[in-house]
């Protein structure tokens, strides 16, 4: 009877698989240019002994009425002349039915396809709108693919889910087709009728956005930048000065990339320049003017003995989204210019103060948009004060941190040597830039001059910082080394290991002669010295493993030592990190005392003794074993006599370091 069943079951599906996969379907429909429409389609397994009937209607509904019988298997495509596809829409499905007409042979349909007409709406405006009937069967998911030609090649312009499209033409005086396809999944494309109308770029391209006018600091030429006008047809650029009262052209520019210009005629040194550009497209449509950008003129005044040089510049006009703030640069002794300081944007002047009057100077200053990341500077200004130099030195003896809070800074200065003040100077970006952190007055007998800095976080940043001393005038006139904080960073790589790096101290007067390591663990009170390591070193890793039974929590603290034959037994301490190794423990569900597995004992990891508990109870919650010792297991006996095969349960806990008490339960088997 199973036999029976199977052999039924199979006959069945074979039966089903076979009447589905007998259908006929319509592939494409393709217009041609003289607006016939061509059917492509398909028979599926379908006998050679039917013929294919095409049915055709204006209206989706119908009625629909015989156009074509073929009768040949072999042909796949049929062309229905005067068809008026441009100008409407032909619906059809196919049927095919037994050639001889018996009754008793099934009839295959296909779905309905209908062509797609397209409208082209030219009023004059150099935009060509399309517009378009969806097929039936149209959803937001399907895509329409846009082509247009002007000579014999069909060009791909837009691939969209919608039935409109709005083309802006960007060449001069051509006729102009356009057409429509569609992809339904099949074996070929729908195409459209192509439709055409006579196009030319009547709009004048996108103004383009001038950036900035800057003034080049090497060879103090005007230069400006621009975006490129978003407008594809764009074909270059014209460039205006303001002069004798009117907008003048001094140059043309041809290509759409091309968006820099030096202006090589018109000084800004001595006087403001004003700028604007436009944008001519292929047809020589031009744009309107673009905003108004204007050179930064500086000047300055300055004081010899106060130290002061007052910079002042006019306001640049339409930085494209304001004007961040203004860079100050100076220049000592023909030297690199470096920014000295930076003012808001709404302010024009700013007092450059202490300036060593034994240095020449150069300034200049520069407009900053830090979102679109544009400047334009302006014009340099000198400054010679002609100040004699005044002699002695300041030394750095060392930067250190202090109780992991704060760093200590001193500094080295021989009594004999005359100053007002000694500076102290803070950065925050690896010496890039560096600000006034504070200050102390000249103190007799004194030659060493400690200074704190708590606005710190020792942890994570290294701070750069240097001294200075300033002459009768209270000016500086020289400065010491730099030199910053150690950083330590900690980090769990290798099993067993605690492993740390830490940024080097190469900044001791007489040189560095390594590193002194030290560690505390939860267990400890104080730090210990665990080992030095040479100069040339940055990184240690410690060997842990055996430390497991002292919790899993590490304190480390690196300090640099200077050499020995050094004036200063100076040493800079870094920051103090933790490592955290994660508790482990394993307990074994079962054990044998007569067995391989004699003792239950938990395996642990990374937990501190001091806070350490096993016990074990039986089945009725009597205590059977108890213990604080990490290495300590129960054998299975209780008042020296074995315990019987069953069930226990064990509760392992310990303290964390923040105090929080972990607690685990369980049972395990005990066989005899």
């Amino acid at each position: 009877m199973k036999k029976y069943t199977v052999i039924l079951n199979l006959v069945c599906l074979f039966a089903v698989q076979n009447i589905y996969a007998q259908h006929i379907q319509i592939n494409c429909l393709q217009v041609n240019d003289s607006a016939d429409v061509i059917i492509y389609f398909e028979t599926i397994t379908i006998p050679d002994t039917y013929q294919v009937e095409i049915y055709t209607s204006l209206d989706y509904t119908g009625p629909y009425v015989l156009l074509a019988t073929i009768t040949d298997s072999n042909v796949d495509t049929f062309l229905h002349e005067n068809a008026n596809a441009h100008l409407q829409q032909n619906f059809y499905y196919l049927k095919a039915v037994s050639s001889d007409g018996n009754p008793s042979l099934p009839i295959y349909f296909s779905d309905t396809l209908e062509n797609i007409y397209v409208v082209l709406d030219n009023q004059g405006s150099g935009i060509a709108y399309l517009y378009w009937q969806p097929f039936s069967t149209f959803t937001s998911l399907d895509s329409f693919f846009v082509d247009r030609k002007t000579e014999d090649v069909w060009m791909l312009l837009s691939t969209l889910h919608t039935t409109s499209y709005d083309d802006t033409i960007t060449f001069c005086g051509k006729t102009t087709y356009y057409r429509i396809r569609y992809d339904i999944g099949r074996a070929c494309e729908c195409i459209t009728y192509a439709v055409s109308d006579f196009f030319t770029d009547v709009i004048a391209p996108e103004m383009p956005r001038l950036d900035t006018v800057s003034i080049n600091q090497h060879t103090q030429k005007t230069e400006m930048g621009w975006e490129p006008s978003k407008s594809e047809d764009t074909y270059g650029y014209i460039v205006y000065i303001f002069k004798d009262g009117i907008w003048k052209t001094i140059d043309t520019l041809y290509g759409a990339e091309n968006t820099f210009y030096i202006d090589n005629e018109n000084s800004a040194i001595n006087n403001s320049q004003s700028y604007r550009i436009a944008a001519i497209d292929t047809c020589l449509n031009a744009s309107p003017l673009g905003d108004l950008h204007n050179t930064l003129l500086l000047s300055r005044t300055f004081e010899k003995c106060d130290s002061i040089v007052s910079l002042s510049w006019n306001t640049y006009q339409n930085m494209p989204e304001g004007i961040d703030s203004f860079r100050v640069y100076a220049s000592s002794n023909q030297g690199a210019f470096h920014i000295i300081a930076t003012v808001t944007g709404n302010k024009n002047a700013y007092d450059y103060k202490h300036v060593n009057t034994a240095n020449d100077y150069r300034f200049f200053v520069q407009a900053v948009n830090k979102k679109l990341h544009f400047t334009a500077s302006s014009n340099i200004v000198e400054v010679a004060f002609n100040r004699n130099i005044a002699n002695g030195k300041v030394d750095m003896r060392y930067v250190t941190v202090i109780d992991n809070s704060y760093i200590e800074i001193a500094a080295s200065v021989d009594d004999t040597v005359f100053f007002n003040d000694i500076y102290v100077y803070k950065s925050v970006d690896n010496a890039k830039s560096f600000t006034l952190l504070t200050k102390q007055k000249k103190s007799n007998a004194i030659e060493t001059y400690v200074f704190e800095d708590k606005n710190v976080n020792v942890e994570r940043l290294n701070y750069y910082y240097y001294f200075s001393l300033t002459d009768e005038c209270d000016m500086e006139y020289v400065c010491s080394d730099t030199a910053a904080n150690i950083v330590l960073t900690g980090i769990e790589e290798k099993i067993g290991y605690n492993s740390m790096n830490w940024t080097e101290y190469p900044w001791f007067i007489s040189g560095l002669d390594g590193y002194n390591i030290y560690r505390k663990t939860s267990s400890d009170n104080e730090f210990s010295l665990l080992t030095f390591v040479s100069p040339v070193e940055n990184t240690c890793d410690d060997y842990v493993w055996d430390l497991t039974d002292v919790g899993g929590v590490f304190y480390y603290k690196i300090a640099a030592i200077a050499l020995k034959q050094s004036p200063f037994q100076d040493q800079s301490i870094s920051n103090t990190i933790k490592i955290t190794k994660e508790p482990f423990v394993f307990i074994p569900n079962a054990f044998a005392p007569e067995g391989i597995n004699k003792i239950f004992k938990p395996v642990c990891l990374n937990i501190n003794e001091n806070t350490y508990e096993f016990k074990v109870y039986n089945r009725w919650g009597s205590l059977l074993f108890s213990t604080n010792d990490l290495n300590e297991g129960w054998d299975g006996t209780y008042n020296k006599q074995a315990a019987p095969q069953g069930i226990y349960t064990y509760v392992v806990s310990y303290a964390l370091e923040e105090e929080e008490r972990i607690v685990k339960r369980g049972t395990f088997l005990l066989l005899r």
